[in-house]
């Protein structure tokens, strides 16, 4: 898993009024295609069948081509969507490693 500056960013970007299928970029870190959702105008489209996903791996950022063309008058939504989860259980008195904490940032 790649490690990222955590950084103070909007995960919400929207495009109006641009036709074509992309690629729209988004500039926020995501760790997988799944991270992200994506809507046109107020549908929800799904990954792969409607969109595909290219992330840049040093930066994490990347961008989104559509499967179809949005047309002039369509909003293009992209926001961050990964799951909120915690991955370790830190005990009382044990281990509290860097490594562990930077696991649970990302």
């Amino acid at each position: 898993m790649a490690d990222y500056s955590i950084t103070a960013v909007d995960r919400r970007v929207v495009f109006s009024g641009s036709a074509g299928t992309g690629p729209y970029a988004f500039t926020f870190p995501i760790l997988a295609q799944t991270d992200i959702a994506v809507f046109k105008d107020s549908t929800k489209l799904t990954l792969t069948a409607d969109y595909t996903v290219t992330i840049n791996a040093s930066t994490g950022t990347g961008s989104v081509t559509l499967a179809s063309a949005a047309s002039a008058d369509n909003t293009i939504t992209i926001t961050g969507a990964r799951s909120i989860e915690r991955t370790t259980d830190f005990v009382t008195a044990g281990d509290l490693l860097a490594s562990s904490l930077n696991t649970e940032l990302d």
